[in-house]
């Protein structure tokens, strides 16, 4: 297992700030993910190109290239615990814990078989993620990524009615600055309405809010497809983000 020194912390997102939870985009999809199954595809994407801080009870390796990993038994499966910033490795390992800070696809790549990750143990949201799940972080080694197609809707495909209802919706909210929407589709999936919106704060009441709002407007115009939420201001570095930003005119804007 190799020691991954000198990886940088994810940044900050717009929005964010430094020690409060959430204080990055893997915070913000864990907190979405409270009390809805629905989320955990989304926050295995995210996980999946992270980086976790990795505690080391055993402080740093003589040779500096190996990881003494910990691991911790849940329902009586071995895990490595890892914490999604160091704010939280803090609040549950205490000030003096020694720690790596690893990508995730490198560390699920280097982990024995057998062994799941647990991500936030005891911590503010948590995600164990057992060894069959493991696989699922490692990514293509050949780092070719995935073919993702977004396009907006032509006006046959248009949800005009679902976004006439989240627009009502949405403006309930005075933390709602914008809202776009776009048709994704990841390699053969089934595509799915991206709803983006800009958020004038990013507390996690806030995300709950919205997404209890576009839950509403889908329960009064159900569509055929899945509808995905996503902070635009907070995954700048999502290409699909990126585009919405830059081509995707509102739907919805205050």
């Amino acid at each position: 297992m190799h020691e991954y020194g000198g990886v940088p912390h994810q940044g900050l997102q717009a929005g964010l700030q430094a020690g409060v939870w959430p204080e990055n985009e893997l915070e913000l999809a864990l907190a979405a993910s409270v009390g809805n199954p629905g989320a955990t595809p989304r926050v295995m994407e995210v996980l999946s190109r992270s980086h976790v801080w990795v505690p080391m009870p055993a402080g740093p390796t003589r040779d500096g290239v190996t990881l003494d990993l910990p691991t911790t038994e849940l329902a009586g499966q071995p895990f490595v615990p890892v914490f999604s910033s160091e704010t939280q490795l803090r609040a549950v390992a205490g000030p003096e814990m020694s720690y790596a800070i690893a990508p995730v696809k490198e560390l699920a790549r280097g982990l024995p078989q057998g062994v799941g990750i647990a991500v936030n143990p005891e911590g503010a949201v948590g995600l164990p993620v057992p060894a069959a799940g493991v696989p699922d972080l490692c990514g293509d080694p050949a780092e070719e990524g995935v073919r993702m197609t977004a396009w907006e809707p032509e006006p046959h495909e248009e949800p005009y009615d679902y976004l006439a209802a989240a627009a009502g919706e949405l403006a309930a909210l005075p933390v709602v600055l914008t809202a776009r929407r776009a048709f994704v589709q990841v390699e053969d999936d089934q595509a799915k309405l991206f709803v983006g919106v800009q958020l004038a704060r990013y507390e996690p009441e806030d995300h709950q809010a919205v997404g209890l709002a576009l839950g509403r407007a889908l329960g009064a115009v159900p569509l055929p497809c899945e509808v995905s939420l996503v902070l635009l201001d907070a995954v700048t570095e999502d290409p699909a983000a990126r585009w919405m930003l830059s081509t995707v005119a509102p739907f919805f804007a205050r």
